[in-house]
């Protein structure tokens, strides 16, 4: 790999995302940006503006996120396709399957990038030709060496904990409520809170009002709304001791990883892409729902719900041997440590650079 390649010289790499407002895709895509620019020159275009720029220059460009783009302004995007040096899609599965519709988008990309081996395989089920990258997401490694503080931000929470015994059950709710299984987390708790009475539901979103705020509210949870910074999730991760992943679908699910490295137990349902980087003792029986996102024009495949009982049944085991279940997790926590890391992240995106630059 030539100097004049890496860390500058006549590369130039666009990379496109949603620079107008402030959702997952934008906080990864400034992820892989910063990682970016460790090998190439790189400049950030707003998603909405990418389809009504002139190229003056032979860029290489990530799209990201693919799919709404090329749904929203494809012909604009496909006249100038051959001034690109190559146009890398990156996006998601949240089902085990995509659209004809979106098949058909990713003809126009030289290659797509996915988080996860699940997501690579619902491409190629659904009769994607070109090629599919698998580049998980990852975090910096201060969420994996950072020492536990004493609680600030969460200071009343943290002393209700310890002056009650409690053991705290986290669940981040910020969009796509079916999805995520907010539905299967009310009906764990509905059960799990009758069975024993030291636990208690955290959740997280972004608004502190709605019908699901409501019935938490009413069973005793608690409710954390609005924005944290990465301490303060930090400190909310490290606050509570289990992580409800009760997603029916998603290409990655970055909270479980996230719990995961602040030595947080995490219960997910088999079958999904966080399997990935969940242990084998995490995961709970699962059946099969018939969609992920009802009437989706992209994900428009079927994903898998955790059985509710079964989910209760393995809580109760955990919880009664809690410092057991923490000490495996710290274990884990060292696979996670090497493999789920930004700079990683970065490695394999120079990488494909590199590959379709020749």
């Amino acid at each position: 790999m030539s100097s004049s390649f890496l860390l500058g010289g006549s590369m130039v790499i666009w990379y496109v995302y949603p620079l107008w407002h402030v959702v997952s895709f934008r906080l990864i895509g400034e992820k892989h940006v910063r990682e970016l620019r460790k090998y190439f020159r790189v400049y950030e275009i707003d998603e909405l503006a990418f389809p009504h720029i002139n190229p003056y220059v032979k860029a290489f460009v990530f799209l990201h996120p693919f799919f709404f783009v090329m749904s929203k302004f494809g012909r604009q995007v496909e006249r100038k396709l051959t001034r690109f040096k190559a146009l890398i899609g990156v996006d998601v599965a949240d089902s085990d399957r995509i659209s004809s519709l979106a098949v058909s988008m990713t003809n126009y990309a030289t290659a797509m990038i996915v988080p996860s081996r699940f997501s690579r395989e619902a491409y190629i089920r659904s009769g994607v030709r070109v090629p599919v990258h698998v580049v998980p997401h990852g975090l910096d490694k201060e969420w994996y060496t950072k020492p536990k503080d004493k609680p600030s931000f969460f200071r009343d929470l943290a002393e209700k904990k310890k002056k009650h015994s409690l053991k705290y059950l986290l669940f981040f709710l910020c969009h796509s409520d079916f999805r995520k299984g907010a539905d299967l987390v009310i009906a764990f708790y509905s059960i799990l809170r009758k069975e024993r009475k030291d636990v208690v539901l955290v959740v997280k979103t972004m608004s502190p009002d709605g019908t699901f705020q409501d019935i938490v509210r009413s069973m005793g949870g608690v409710v954390v709304s609005g924005w944290l910074t990465e301490k303060q999730k930090m400190e909310l991760y490290d606050i509570c001791d289990m992580y409800l992943l009760f997603s029916r679908g998603g290409g990655f699910e970055q909270c479980g990883l996230e719990a995961l490295a602040r030595e947080e137990v995490v219960l997910a349902p088999r079958g999904g892409s966080w399997e990935e980087y969940m242990p084998g003792w995490g995961l709970v029986d699962s059946k099969p729902c018939e969609y992920v996102l009802k009437d989706n024009p992209i994900h428009n495949g079927r994903g898998v719900e955790v059985i509710v009982e079964k989910a209760v049944d393995k809580a109760h085991a955990i919880l009664d041997n809690l410092d057991e279940y923490k000490g495996r997790v710290r274990e884990h926590k060292r696979f996670l440590a090497e493999k789920f890391t930004w700079e990683r992240v970065g490695e394999k995106l120079r990488d494909i650079v590199y590959m379709y630059s020749r």
